[in-house]
Protein backbone atom coordinates (compact mmCIF):
# COMPACT_ATOMS: atom_id res chain seq x y z
CA UNK A 1 0.00 0.00 0.00
CA UNK A 2 1.26 3.50 -0.85
CA UNK A 3 2.62 5.65 1.94
CA UNK A 4 0.59 8.70 2.91
CA UNK A 5 2.62 11.88 3.37
CA UNK A 6 2.17 13.87 6.60
CA UNK A 7 -0.28 16.77 6.27
CA UNK A 8 1.50 20.10 6.78
CA UNK A 9 -0.47 22.43 4.50
CA UNK A 10 -4.19 22.37 3.77
CA UNK A 11 -4.56 24.78 0.84
CA UNK A 12 -5.65 23.70 -2.65
CA UNK A 13 -2.23 23.48 -4.32
CA UNK A 14 -0.65 21.55 -1.48
CA UNK A 15 -3.60 19.12 -1.31
CA UNK A 16 -3.43 18.44 -5.05
CA UNK A 17 0.32 17.90 -4.90
CA UNK A 18 -0.15 15.45 -2.04
CA UNK A 19 -2.67 13.48 -4.11
CA UNK A 20 -0.25 13.38 -7.04
CA UNK A 21 2.49 12.12 -4.78
CA UNK A 22 0.14 9.40 -3.55
CA UNK A 23 -0.72 8.35 -7.13
CA UNK A 24 2.94 8.03 -8.10
CA UNK A 25 3.09 4.88 -6.02
CA UNK A 26 0.40 3.05 -8.01
CA UNK A 27 0.26 1.78 -11.62
CA UNK A 28 -3.48 1.81 -12.41
CA UNK A 29 -3.84 5.52 -13.33
CA UNK A 30 -1.10 6.93 -15.53
CA UNK A 31 -2.50 10.29 -16.68
CA UNK A 32 -2.96 11.93 -13.28
CA UNK A 33 -0.12 14.38 -14.00
CA UNK A 34 -1.48 15.46 -17.40
CA UNK A 35 -3.38 18.74 -17.06
CA UNK A 36 -5.84 17.90 -19.83
CA UNK A 37 -6.81 14.46 -18.57
CA UNK A 38 -10.07 13.42 -16.90
CA UNK A 39 -8.06 12.12 -14.00
CA UNK A 40 -6.54 15.56 -13.44
CA UNK A 41 -10.02 17.13 -13.38
CA UNK A 42 -11.02 14.59 -10.75
CA UNK A 43 -7.95 15.55 -8.71
CA UNK A 44 -9.06 19.20 -8.92
CA UNK A 45 -12.51 18.30 -7.60
CA UNK A 46 -11.04 16.24 -4.77
CA UNK A 47 -8.59 19.03 -3.89
CA UNK A 48 -11.30 21.70 -3.88
CA UNK A 49 -13.57 19.52 -1.77
CA UNK A 50 -10.74 18.89 0.70
CA UNK A 51 -9.90 22.58 0.79
CA UNK A 52 -13.51 23.64 1.44
CA UNK A 53 -13.89 21.06 4.21
CA UNK A 54 -10.63 22.13 5.79
CA UNK A 55 -11.68 25.77 5.65
CA UNK A 56 -15.08 25.00 7.17
CA UNK A 57 -13.67 22.92 10.01
CA UNK A 58 -10.92 25.44 10.72
CA UNK A 59 -13.44 28.29 10.82
CA UNK A 60 -15.85 26.29 12.98
CA UNK A 61 -13.13 25.52 15.50
CA UNK A 62 -12.00 29.16 15.49
CA UNK A 63 -15.55 30.30 16.25
CA UNK A 64 -15.54 28.06 19.35
CA UNK A 65 -13.13 30.43 21.12
CA UNK A 66 -13.66 34.08 21.90
CA UNK A 67 -10.20 35.30 20.95
CA UNK A 68 -10.31 33.70 17.49
CA UNK A 69 -14.01 34.16 16.66
CA UNK A 70 -14.84 36.53 13.79
CA UNK A 71 -18.61 36.15 13.40
CA UNK A 72 -20.81 38.48 15.43
CA UNK A 73 -23.15 35.70 16.58
CA UNK A 74 -20.17 33.72 17.90
CA UNK A 75 -18.68 36.68 19.75
CA UNK A 76 -22.05 37.60 21.25
CA UNK A 77 -22.62 33.99 22.31
CA UNK A 78 -19.27 33.88 24.11
CA UNK A 79 -20.01 37.24 25.73
CA UNK A 80 -23.27 35.83 27.12
CA UNK A 81 -21.38 32.93 28.66
CA UNK A 82 -19.17 35.44 30.46
CA UNK A 83 -22.20 37.48 31.56
CA UNK A 84 -20.88 40.45 29.60
CA UNK A 85 -23.26 43.06 28.25
CA UNK A 86 -21.90 44.63 25.04
CA UNK A 87 -22.18 48.40 25.18
CA UNK A 88 -24.92 50.02 23.13
CA UNK A 89 -24.76 53.34 21.38
CA UNK A 90 -24.52 56.37 23.65
CA UNK A 91 -25.94 59.81 23.00
CA UNK A 92 -23.68 62.81 22.80
CA UNK A 93 -24.34 65.25 25.64
CA UNK A 94 -24.02 69.01 25.84
CA UNK A 95 -24.68 71.54 28.59
CA UNK A 96 -26.26 74.94 28.02
CA UNK A 97 -27.63 78.02 29.74
CA UNK A 98 -31.12 78.85 28.44
CA UNK A 99 -33.11 82.10 28.34
CA UNK A 100 -36.77 82.37 27.36
CA UNK A 101 -39.17 85.18 26.64
CA UNK A 102 -42.77 84.72 27.72
CA UNK A 103 -45.88 86.89 27.39
CA UNK A 104 -46.33 89.56 30.07
CA UNK A 105 -49.51 87.82 31.18
CA UNK A 106 -47.63 84.64 32.22
CA UNK A 107 -47.59 85.70 35.86
CA UNK A 108 -45.53 82.94 37.54
CA UNK A 109 -41.95 83.35 38.77
CA UNK A 110 -41.05 79.93 37.37
CA UNK A 111 -41.22 78.41 33.90
CA UNK A 112 -41.10 74.63 33.51
CA UNK A 113 -39.11 73.28 30.58
CA UNK A 114 -40.83 69.93 29.90
CA UNK A 115 -38.80 66.76 29.56
CA UNK A 116 -38.28 65.90 25.90
CA UNK A 117 -38.18 69.51 24.67
CA UNK A 118 -36.43 69.44 21.29
CA UNK A 119 -33.43 71.59 20.40
CA UNK A 120 -31.44 71.42 17.17
CA UNK A 121 -27.73 71.81 16.54
CA UNK A 122 -25.38 71.36 13.60
CA UNK A 123 -22.05 69.63 13.28
CA UNK A 124 -20.55 69.93 9.83
CA UNK A 125 -23.37 69.56 7.34
CA UNK A 126 -25.56 67.43 9.63
CA UNK A 127 -28.37 68.57 11.90
CA UNK A 128 -29.00 66.80 15.20
CA UNK A 129 -31.84 66.88 17.69
CA UNK A 130 -31.05 67.31 21.40
CA UNK A 131 -33.51 66.59 24.23
CA UNK A 132 -33.59 67.16 27.96
CA UNK A 133 -34.27 63.86 29.73
CA UNK A 134 -35.95 65.55 32.69
CA UNK A 135 -37.88 68.72 33.37
CA UNK A 136 -35.98 71.89 34.30
CA UNK A 137 -37.25 75.07 35.95
CA UNK A 138 -36.31 78.49 34.60
CA UNK A 139 -36.54 81.39 37.06
CA UNK A 140 -37.78 84.89 36.30
CA UNK A 141 -34.92 87.32 35.72
CA UNK A 142 -34.81 90.18 38.24
CA UNK A 143 -34.37 92.79 35.49
CA UNK A 144 -37.49 92.04 33.48
CA UNK A 145 -40.81 90.29 34.03
CA UNK A 146 -40.80 88.45 30.70
CA UNK A 147 -37.31 86.87 30.77
CA UNK A 148 -36.68 83.46 32.38
CA UNK A 149 -33.30 81.73 32.76
CA UNK A 150 -32.13 78.17 33.44
CA UNK A 151 -28.46 77.28 33.96
CA UNK A 152 -26.59 74.04 33.36
CA UNK A 153 -29.27 72.24 31.38
CA UNK A 154 -28.08 68.83 30.14
CA UNK A 155 -29.25 67.91 26.64
CA UNK A 156 -28.84 64.52 24.94
CA UNK A 157 -28.75 63.90 21.21
CA UNK A 158 -31.37 61.60 19.74
CA UNK A 159 -35.07 60.90 19.27
CA UNK A 160 -37.48 59.21 21.69
CA UNK A 161 -39.08 55.97 20.46
CA UNK A 162 -41.98 54.23 22.18
CA UNK A 163 -43.08 50.67 21.55
CA UNK A 164 -45.11 47.86 23.10
CA UNK A 165 -43.71 44.35 23.61
CA UNK A 166 -45.26 41.04 24.58
CA UNK A 167 -43.77 38.18 26.53
CA UNK A 168 -43.88 36.17 23.30
CA UNK A 169 -41.31 38.52 21.75
CA UNK A 170 -39.33 40.85 23.99
CA UNK A 171 -36.75 41.95 21.40
CA UNK A 172 -36.44 45.73 21.09
CA UNK A 173 -36.97 46.71 17.47
CA UNK A 174 -34.24 49.35 17.03
CA UNK A 175 -30.51 48.57 17.06
CA UNK A 176 -29.55 52.25 17.46
CA UNK A 177 -30.85 52.29 21.00
CA UNK A 178 -29.06 54.00 23.88
CA UNK A 179 -29.80 51.41 26.57
CA UNK A 180 -29.09 53.89 29.37
CA UNK A 181 -32.26 55.77 28.36
CA UNK A 182 -34.74 52.88 28.60
CA UNK A 183 -37.90 53.52 30.63
CA UNK A 184 -40.06 50.38 31.00
CA UNK A 185 -43.46 49.65 32.54
CA UNK A 186 -45.49 46.47 32.87
CA UNK A 187 -49.22 47.16 33.17
CA UNK A 188 -48.30 50.68 34.21
CA UNK A 189 -45.89 49.62 36.97
CA UNK A 190 -42.37 51.01 36.63
CA UNK A 191 -39.57 48.47 36.29
CA UNK A 192 -35.93 49.45 36.80
CA UNK A 193 -32.91 48.11 34.94
CA UNK A 194 -30.45 45.80 36.70
CA UNK A 195 -27.11 44.67 35.35
CA UNK A 196 -26.73 41.86 37.90
CA UNK A 197 -28.86 39.63 40.12
CA UNK A 198 -27.12 40.31 43.43
CA UNK A 199 -29.48 41.67 46.06
CA UNK A 200 -32.58 41.11 43.91
CA UNK A 201 -35.50 39.16 45.40
CA UNK A 202 -38.40 37.41 43.74
CA UNK A 203 -40.88 40.31 43.87
CA UNK A 204 -38.60 43.16 42.82
CA UNK A 205 -39.82 44.92 39.70
CA UNK A 206 -36.65 44.84 37.63
CA UNK A 207 -35.65 43.94 34.11
CA UNK A 208 -32.45 42.81 32.45
CA UNK A 209 -31.07 43.16 28.93
CA UNK A 210 -29.60 40.50 26.72
CA UNK A 211 -27.70 41.13 23.48
CA UNK A 212 -28.95 39.54 20.28
CA UNK A 213 -26.93 38.49 17.26
CA UNK A 214 -28.26 41.24 15.00
CA UNK A 215 -27.11 44.12 17.21
CA UNK A 216 -30.43 44.51 19.00
CA UNK A 217 -31.28 43.79 22.64
CA UNK A 218 -34.05 41.79 24.26
CA UNK A 219 -35.74 42.45 27.59
CA UNK A 220 -35.49 39.70 30.22
CA UNK A 221 -37.20 39.28 33.58
CA UNK A 222 -36.35 37.45 36.79
CA UNK A 223 -38.54 34.32 36.54
CA UNK A 224 -39.96 35.12 40.01
CA UNK A 225 -36.56 34.22 41.45
CA UNK A 226 -34.46 37.27 40.73
CA UNK A 227 -37.29 39.65 40.01
CA UNK A 228 -41.00 39.60 39.24
CA UNK A 229 -41.97 37.67 36.09
CA UNK A 230 -44.78 39.16 33.95
CA UNK A 231 -47.38 36.82 32.43
CA UNK A 232 -48.10 36.26 28.74
CA UNK A 233 -51.07 38.64 28.89
CA UNK A 234 -49.21 41.53 30.52
CA UNK A 235 -48.49 44.64 28.48
CA UNK A 236 -44.88 45.78 28.33
CA UNK A 237 -44.35 49.37 27.27
CA UNK A 238 -41.00 51.04 26.91
CA UNK A 239 -39.51 54.23 25.60
CA UNK A 240 -35.90 54.87 24.73
CA UNK A 241 -33.61 57.20 22.86
CA UNK A 242 -32.00 56.28 19.57
CA UNK A 243 -28.64 57.90 19.00
CA UNK A 244 -26.29 58.98 16.22
CA UNK A 245 -23.34 58.10 18.44
CA UNK A 246 -20.14 60.09 18.10
CA UNK A 247 -21.40 61.79 14.92
CA UNK A 248 -23.08 64.39 17.13
CA UNK A 249 -19.93 65.25 19.12
CA UNK A 250 -18.66 68.79 18.69
CA UNK A 251 -21.97 70.70 18.52
CA UNK A 252 -21.41 74.09 20.17
CA UNK A 253 -24.53 75.98 19.14
CA UNK A 254 -28.20 75.01 19.39
CA UNK A 255 -31.60 76.58 18.77
CA UNK A 256 -35.15 76.01 19.98
CA UNK A 257 -37.18 75.52 16.78
CA UNK A 258 -40.61 75.45 18.43
CA UNK A 259 -42.00 77.48 21.33
CA UNK A 260 -43.55 75.64 24.26
CA UNK A 261 -46.15 76.91 26.73
CA UNK A 262 -46.07 80.33 25.12
CA UNK A 263 -42.28 80.62 25.68
CA UNK A 264 -39.83 81.27 22.89
CA UNK A 265 -36.06 81.10 23.00
CA UNK A 266 -34.34 84.37 23.83
CA UNK A 267 -30.77 83.07 23.84
CA UNK A 268 -28.96 79.79 24.30
CA UNK A 269 -25.35 79.68 25.44
CA UNK A 270 -23.61 76.30 25.14
CA UNK A 271 -21.26 76.03 28.13
CA UNK A 272 -19.91 72.59 27.23
CA UNK A 273 -20.06 71.39 23.61
CA UNK A 274 -21.50 67.98 22.89
CA UNK A 275 -19.23 65.05 23.66
CA UNK A 276 -19.28 61.50 24.96
CA UNK A 277 -21.25 59.97 22.10
CA UNK A 278 -20.13 56.64 20.70
CA UNK A 279 -21.25 53.75 18.55
CA UNK A 280 -22.21 50.30 19.74
CA UNK A 281 -19.29 48.30 21.02
CA UNK A 282 -17.18 46.70 18.31
CA UNK A 283 -16.43 42.99 18.18
CA UNK A 284 -12.76 43.63 18.96
CA UNK A 285 -13.73 45.63 22.04
CA UNK A 286 -16.08 42.86 23.21
CA UNK A 287 -13.32 40.29 22.77
CA UNK A 288 -10.98 42.50 24.83
CA UNK A 289 -13.25 43.46 27.70
CA UNK A 290 -15.52 40.42 28.14
CA UNK A 291 -12.80 38.27 29.81
CA UNK A 292 -11.67 41.23 31.91
CA UNK A 293 -15.23 41.90 33.02
CA UNK A 294 -15.46 38.29 34.24
CA UNK A 295 -12.33 38.84 36.32
CA UNK A 296 -13.61 42.13 37.72
CA UNK A 297 -17.12 40.78 38.48
CA UNK A 298 -18.60 44.30 38.36
CA UNK A 299 -16.63 45.15 41.48
CA UNK A 300 -13.90 47.74 41.86
CA UNK A 301 -11.34 46.43 44.36
CA UNK A 302 -7.91 46.62 42.75
CA UNK A 303 -6.46 49.46 40.71
CA UNK A 304 -6.87 47.41 37.54
CA UNK A 305 -10.58 46.86 38.38
CA UNK A 306 -11.25 50.60 38.33
CA UNK A 307 -9.48 51.01 35.01
CA UNK A 308 -11.21 48.01 33.39
CA UNK A 309 -14.71 49.04 34.50
CA UNK A 310 -14.35 52.66 33.43
CA UNK A 311 -12.70 51.94 30.06
CA UNK A 312 -15.36 49.36 29.21
CA UNK A 313 -18.23 51.66 30.17
CA UNK A 314 -16.83 54.95 28.84
CA UNK A 315 -14.92 54.45 25.55
CA UNK A 316 -14.28 58.21 25.34
CA UNK A 317 -11.68 57.79 28.10
CA UNK A 318 -8.30 58.19 26.40
CA UNK A 319 -6.09 57.84 29.46
CA UNK A 320 -6.61 56.82 33.07
CA UNK A 321 -4.35 56.55 36.10
CA UNK A 322 -5.45 54.93 39.36
CA UNK A 323 -3.42 55.14 42.57
CA UNK A 324 -4.01 54.94 46.30
CA UNK A 325 -4.66 57.95 48.48
CA UNK A 326 -1.64 56.96 50.57
CA UNK A 327 0.59 57.79 47.58
CA UNK A 328 -0.23 61.52 47.55
CA UNK A 329 1.11 64.31 49.73
CA UNK A 330 -0.49 64.73 52.19
CA UNK A 331 -1.83 61.13 52.33
CA UNK A 332 -5.60 60.59 51.86
CA UNK A 333 -6.22 57.26 53.55
CA UNK A 334 -9.35 55.34 52.60
CA UNK A 335 -9.46 56.92 49.14
CA UNK A 336 -8.46 55.88 45.65
CA UNK A 337 -7.43 58.67 43.28
CA UNK A 338 -8.51 58.39 39.64
CA UNK A 339 -7.07 60.78 37.04
CA UNK A 340 -8.95 60.75 33.73
CA UNK A 341 -8.46 62.29 30.29
CA UNK A 342 -11.24 62.07 27.69
CA UNK A 343 -11.45 62.54 23.95
CA UNK A 344 -11.92 66.08 22.71
CA UNK A 345 -10.36 68.06 25.50
CA UNK A 346 -7.73 68.36 28.17
CA UNK A 347 -8.78 66.36 31.19
CA UNK A 348 -12.47 65.74 31.92
CA UNK A 349 -15.39 68.10 32.48
CA UNK A 350 -17.21 68.23 35.82
CA UNK A 351 -20.34 66.53 34.47
CA UNK A 352 -18.22 63.71 32.99
CA UNK A 353 -16.53 63.16 36.34
CA UNK A 354 -20.00 63.10 37.93
CA UNK A 355 -21.00 60.33 35.47
CA UNK A 356 -17.87 58.32 36.34
CA UNK A 357 -18.51 58.67 40.06
CA UNK A 358 -22.18 57.71 39.74
CA UNK A 359 -21.28 54.60 37.72
CA UNK A 360 -18.88 53.38 40.42
CA UNK A 361 -21.15 54.26 43.34
CA UNK A 362 -22.42 50.69 43.85
CA UNK A 363 -19.24 48.91 42.77
CA UNK A 364 -16.73 50.06 45.37
CA UNK A 365 -16.20 48.82 48.93
CA UNK A 366 -17.95 50.85 51.60
CA UNK A 367 -14.64 51.78 53.18
CA UNK A 368 -13.13 53.16 49.96
CA UNK A 369 -14.05 56.50 48.44
CA UNK A 370 -13.15 57.05 44.77
CA UNK A 371 -11.89 60.59 44.17
CA UNK A 372 -11.86 61.71 40.54
CA UNK A 373 -9.55 64.42 39.30
CA UNK A 374 -9.20 65.79 35.82
CA UNK A 375 -5.93 64.79 34.21
CA UNK A 376 -3.16 67.32 34.45
CA UNK A 377 -0.44 67.78 31.87
CA UNK A 378 3.32 67.97 32.00
CA UNK A 379 4.24 70.10 29.03
CA UNK A 380 7.64 69.80 27.42
CA UNK A 381 9.72 72.65 26.06
CA UNK A 382 11.44 70.96 23.12
CA UNK A 383 14.42 72.49 21.32
CA UNK A 384 15.61 70.53 18.27
CA UNK A 385 18.75 71.24 16.26
CA UNK A 386 18.98 69.37 12.96
CA UNK A 387 21.97 69.14 10.62
CA UNK A 388 21.13 68.02 7.09
CA UNK A 389 22.83 67.51 3.74
CA UNK A 390 21.26 69.91 1.25
CA UNK A 391 22.56 67.79 -1.64
CA UNK A 392 20.33 64.87 -0.60
CA UNK A 393 16.99 66.70 -0.68
CA UNK A 394 14.98 69.06 -2.83
CA UNK A 395 13.21 70.50 0.22
CA UNK A 396 13.92 73.97 1.49
CA UNK A 397 15.05 74.59 5.04
CA UNK A 398 11.59 75.88 5.96
CA UNK A 399 9.90 72.80 4.50
CA UNK A 400 12.23 70.51 6.42
CA UNK A 401 11.67 72.51 9.61
CA UNK A 402 7.89 72.18 9.20
CA UNK A 403 8.11 68.42 8.62
CA UNK A 404 10.30 67.99 11.71
CA UNK A 405 7.82 69.93 13.83
CA UNK A 406 4.86 67.92 12.51
CA UNK A 407 6.77 64.71 13.16
CA UNK A 408 7.28 65.74 16.81
CA UNK A 409 3.54 66.32 17.21
CA UNK A 410 2.78 62.96 15.56
CA UNK A 411 5.23 61.20 17.87
CA UNK A 412 3.59 62.88 20.86
CA UNK A 413 0.12 61.69 19.87
CA UNK A 414 1.21 58.13 19.14
CA UNK A 415 3.64 57.48 21.99
CA UNK A 416 3.12 59.90 24.87
CA UNK A 417 -0.60 60.69 25.22
CA UNK A 418 -1.12 58.55 28.32
CA UNK A 419 -0.09 58.27 31.95
CA UNK A 420 3.17 56.60 32.98
CA UNK A 421 4.98 57.48 29.75
CA UNK A 422 8.55 58.68 29.34
CA UNK A 423 9.88 60.97 26.61
CA UNK A 424 13.14 59.28 25.69
CA UNK A 425 15.24 61.70 23.71
CA UNK A 426 17.13 58.93 21.90
CA UNK A 427 13.91 57.41 20.55
CA UNK A 428 12.55 60.78 19.48
CA UNK A 429 15.87 61.60 17.79
CA UNK A 430 15.80 58.30 15.87
CA UNK A 431 12.21 59.03 14.84
CA UNK A 432 13.17 62.48 13.54
CA UNK A 433 16.25 61.13 11.75
CA UNK A 434 13.86 59.08 9.59
CA UNK A 435 11.80 62.10 8.50
CA UNK A 436 14.06 62.75 5.51
CA UNK A 437 17.10 61.02 4.03
CA UNK A 438 19.02 64.29 4.18
CA UNK A 439 18.93 64.44 8.00
CA UNK A 440 22.43 63.67 9.33
CA UNK A 441 22.07 64.35 13.04
CA UNK A 442 19.41 65.47 15.51
CA UNK A 443 20.13 67.07 18.85
CA UNK A 444 17.26 67.45 21.32
CA UNK A 445 16.96 69.38 24.56
CA UNK A 446 13.66 68.60 26.29
CA UNK A 447 12.66 70.23 29.57
CA UNK A 448 9.45 69.60 31.54
CA UNK A 449 7.07 72.53 32.02
CA UNK A 450 4.30 72.94 34.62
CA UNK A 451 1.75 75.71 34.17
CA UNK A 452 0.31 77.66 37.07
CA UNK A 453 -2.79 79.85 36.72
CA UNK A 454 -3.02 82.15 39.77
CA UNK A 455 -6.06 84.04 40.96
CA UNK A 456 -5.06 87.67 40.44
CA UNK A 457 -4.50 89.95 43.42
CA UNK A 458 -5.10 87.13 45.91
CA UNK A 459 -2.22 85.85 48.02
CA UNK A 460 -1.84 82.07 47.65
CA UNK A 461 0.63 79.33 48.48
CA UNK A 462 0.53 76.82 45.60
CA UNK A 463 2.69 73.73 45.36
CA UNK A 464 3.49 71.39 42.49
CA UNK A 465 6.12 68.81 41.69
CA UNK A 466 8.08 67.59 38.68
CA UNK A 467 8.71 64.34 40.60
CA UNK A 468 12.21 64.12 39.19
CA UNK A 469 15.68 65.06 40.39
CA UNK A 470 16.63 68.60 39.39
CA UNK A 471 20.09 69.64 38.24
CA UNK A 472 21.10 71.79 41.19
CA UNK A 473 23.18 74.82 40.17
CA UNK A 474 25.96 76.51 42.09
CA UNK A 475 24.67 78.91 44.72
CA UNK A 476 23.67 82.26 43.29
CA UNK A 477 26.22 85.01 43.98
CA UNK A 478 24.80 88.55 43.88
CA UNK A 479 28.23 90.00 43.17
CA UNK A 480 28.53 87.95 39.97
CA UNK A 481 24.99 88.70 38.75
CA UNK A 482 22.73 86.54 36.64
CA UNK A 483 24.61 86.33 33.36
CA UNK A 484 26.42 83.08 34.20
CA UNK A 485 23.89 81.64 36.65
CA UNK A 486 21.86 78.65 35.37
CA UNK A 487 18.93 77.96 37.69
CA UNK A 488 17.18 74.61 37.92
CA UNK A 489 13.77 76.33 37.78
CA UNK A 490 12.92 79.28 35.53
CA UNK A 491 9.49 80.87 35.02
CA UNK A 492 7.96 83.12 32.39
CA UNK A 493 7.31 86.80 33.19
CA UNK A 494 4.54 88.06 35.45
CA UNK A 495 3.86 91.14 37.57
CA UNK A 496 4.12 91.42 41.37
CA UNK A 497 3.58 94.73 43.20
CA UNK A 498 3.64 96.52 39.86
CA UNK A 499 7.04 95.09 38.93
CA UNK A 500 7.65 92.72 36.00
CA UNK A 501 9.52 89.68 37.34
CA UNK A 502 10.46 86.09 36.74
CA UNK A 503 10.90 83.37 39.34
CA UNK A 504 13.89 81.07 39.72
CA UNK A 505 15.73 79.12 42.37
CA UNK A 506 18.94 80.40 44.00
CA UNK A 507 20.84 77.11 44.05
CA UNK A 508 20.34 76.77 47.83
CA UNK A 509 16.72 75.58 47.83
CA UNK A 510 14.90 78.95 47.88
CA UNK A 511 12.68 80.41 45.13
CA UNK A 512 13.29 84.09 44.42
CA UNK A 513 11.79 86.82 42.26
CA UNK A 514 14.08 88.53 39.75
CA UNK A 515 13.27 91.78 37.95
CA UNK A 516 12.61 91.52 34.23
CA UNK A 517 11.78 95.13 33.41
CA UNK A 518 15.27 96.54 33.72
CA UNK A 519 18.34 96.11 31.59
CA UNK A 520 20.26 94.62 34.50
CA UNK A 521 18.36 91.96 36.47
CA UNK A 522 18.30 92.18 40.24
CA UNK A 523 16.77 90.24 43.10
CA UNK A 524 13.30 91.62 43.79
CA UNK A 525 12.35 89.19 46.60
CA UNK A 526 14.96 86.82 47.96
CA UNK A 527 12.54 84.13 49.12
CA UNK A 528 8.98 83.38 47.99
CA UNK A 529 9.09 79.64 48.53
CA UNK A 530 11.29 76.57 48.38
CA UNK A 531 12.40 73.86 45.97
CA UNK A 532 13.49 70.30 46.73
CA UNK A 533 16.17 69.38 44.22
CA UNK A 534 15.81 65.66 44.97
CA UNK A 535 12.04 65.34 44.47
CA UNK A 536 11.45 68.30 42.16
CA UNK A 537 8.77 69.69 44.52
CA UNK A 538 8.13 73.45 44.58
CA UNK A 539 6.25 75.14 47.41
CA UNK A 540 5.45 78.85 47.10
CA UNK A 541 4.42 81.07 49.99
CA UNK A 542 2.08 84.05 50.07
CA UNK A 543 2.50 84.89 46.38
CA UNK A 544 0.17 87.60 45.05
CA UNK A 545 0.25 88.06 41.28
CA UNK A 546 -0.97 91.28 39.64
CA UNK A 547 -0.98 89.99 36.06
CA UNK A 548 0.64 87.49 33.71
CA UNK A 549 0.88 87.01 29.96
CA UNK A 550 -0.57 84.24 27.82
CA UNK A 551 -2.70 81.62 29.60
CA UNK A 552 -0.50 80.74 32.56
CA UNK A 553 2.82 81.20 34.30
CA UNK A 554 5.15 78.51 32.98
CA UNK A 555 7.79 76.88 35.20
CA UNK A 556 10.54 75.10 33.25
CA UNK A 557 12.84 72.62 35.01
CA UNK A 558 16.33 71.38 34.20
CA UNK A 559 16.51 67.77 35.37
CA UNK A 560 19.44 65.44 35.93
CA UNK A 561 17.79 62.85 33.70
CA UNK A 562 17.68 64.07 30.10
CA UNK A 563 14.58 61.99 29.47
CA UNK A 564 11.27 63.45 30.65
CA UNK A 565 9.07 61.22 32.81
CA UNK A 566 5.60 61.98 34.11
CA UNK A 567 4.28 62.06 37.64
CA UNK A 568 1.44 59.56 38.14
CA UNK A 569 -1.24 62.25 37.78
CA UNK A 570 0.10 63.95 34.64
CA UNK A 571 0.29 63.25 30.92
CA UNK A 572 3.19 64.37 28.74
CA UNK A 573 2.12 66.88 26.12
CA UNK A 574 4.29 68.52 23.47
CA UNK A 575 2.49 71.51 21.98
CA UNK A 576 3.39 73.39 18.82
CA UNK A 577 3.98 76.56 20.86
CA UNK A 578 6.64 74.77 22.94
CA UNK A 579 8.66 73.47 19.96
CA UNK A 580 11.71 75.25 18.53
CA UNK A 581 13.32 73.66 15.48
CA UNK A 582 16.58 74.85 13.89
CA UNK A 583 17.79 73.25 10.66
CA UNK A 584 21.38 73.82 9.54
CA UNK A 585 22.88 72.59 6.26
CA UNK A 586 26.04 70.53 6.50
CA UNK A 587 29.11 72.70 6.04
CA UNK A 588 30.82 71.99 2.72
Amino acid sequence: MANISPVTNLDFAATKEALKTFLKNQDKFKDYDYEGSNMNVLLDVLSYNTFYNNYYYNMSISEMFLDSATQRNSVISHAKELNYMPRSRRSSKLRADLSFTVPASFGSNFLTIPAGTSFTGRCGNKTFVFLNDRAYVAERDATTSTLYKAKDVDLYEGRIISETLTMADTTISNAWIDTSSIALTVNGDVFTYKSEIFGVNSIDKVFYLQPENDGRYSVQFGQNKFGFQPTLTDTIKLSYRISSGSDADGVNSITLPNAFGGASSNSISVTAQSSGGFYAESLESIKTFAPKALQVQERAVTKRDYETLLRARFPNIEAISVYGGDEVDPPQYGKVIISVDVTGGEGAADYEIANFKNYLSDKTPLTIEPVFVSARFLFVNTVVNVIYDANLTTKSASQLRSEIQNAILTYQGSNLADFNKTLRQSRLAAYLDAVDNSVISTDIVAKPVIEYVPVLNIASSPSFSFEDTLLQPYAFDVSQGFSAFKPAIQSTKFTVDGTLVTMQDNGLGAMMLVTADTEVARVFKASVGSVNYITGAIKLSNLKVDSFSLNAIKFTATTVNKDVKTPKDRIISIRAEDITVTVTPLAS
